[in-house]
This record gives C-alpha cells, sequence and structure tokens, in this order.
C-alpha cells in the first residue's frame, strides 16, 4: 500500500462513501444526501442552498442536484427565500426526520466499526489529528 498521507486519506474517504452509502441505501439516501439532512437537523431543518454550498464545501449546481433528488424522494421541500429571491430555502420533511433519527444508529454502528481496532486513547488522539489537518486546510 502506497503509504502518502492523501493517498491514505482519500482511500479512507473513499471506503467510508461506499460502505455508507451501502448501509444508508435502505433508508433511500446517499452518503452525501445523508450529509445535507444531518446539517439540516442541526440547523433545526432548514436552510438556504447557499447555506448548504458553504457547508459542504461544493458548487451550486452540486446542491441543486442533490437538494432536488432528496425533493424529489420526498426528503425536503423547497421555497423561494424571501429574503433573497434568487435563493431557496430548504426544508427536512416528517419523513427525513424520522429517517435521520435512525441515520444516526446506522452512522454511530459505522463509525464503532470503522474505529474498532484503536484504543479509546488513540481515537481520541485521531480525532484531534484529524481535526488539526482539516483546520490547517481551511
Amino acid at each position: 500500500m502506497d503509504s502518502h498521507i492523501g493517498y491514505l486519506i482519500k482511500s479512507i474517504n473513499d471506503g467510508i462513501k461506499t460502505k455508507a452509502d451501502e448501509d444508508l441505501q435502505s433508508h433511500g439516501l446517499t452518503f452525501t444526501q445523508s450529509r445535507v439532512l444531518v446539517f439540516l437537523m442541526k440547523r433545526n431543518g432548514q436552510a438556504t442552498q447557499k447555506e448548504i454550498e458553504d457547508e459542504m464545501r461544493v458548487t451550486h449546481p452540486t446542491v441543486v442536484g442533490i437538494v432536488s433528488r432528496m425533493e424529489r424522494d420526498g426528503f425536503v421541500t423547497t421555497d423561494i427565500d424571501e429574503r433573497d429571491h434568487r435563493n431557496k430555502v430548504v426544508t427536512l420533511t416528517k419523513k427525513a426526520k424520522e429517517t435521520g433519527r435512525n441515520m444516526d444508529r446506522v452512522v454511530k454502528k459505522m463509525e464503532k466499526e470503522l474505529l474498532s481496532p484503536l484504543t479509546e486513547e488513540q481515537q481520541k488522539q485521531l480525532i484531534k489529528y484529524l481535526e488539526l489537518i482539516y483546520v490547517n486546510l481551511r
């Protein structure tokens, strides 16, 4: 295995995304859609598409596609932002809120499996190091 840090992080990310997509398929969501759902849950069920773009660090067309599919599948509704008519407000549906509670269990289970080879102290250190790297990227 190539030991370059960027390669390892990318490979881990790809593996997490693949596993998460498999686990979330039964809920009718992709990993990316679940990230939007979690973000909206943290924001009391509502945010603008611009806020989603900023949080996920993706382009407007990417968010439009994600939100459109989530709306089609009954997870969100969209309305024109009254403060800025160029933007849309995305709101979770009842279905999304119920799915979110179930999804939280799926994510916790996956994280537990992912970190199982590490001691509790190693897990804390890993999180600390990853947070440092992430902050350095911003």
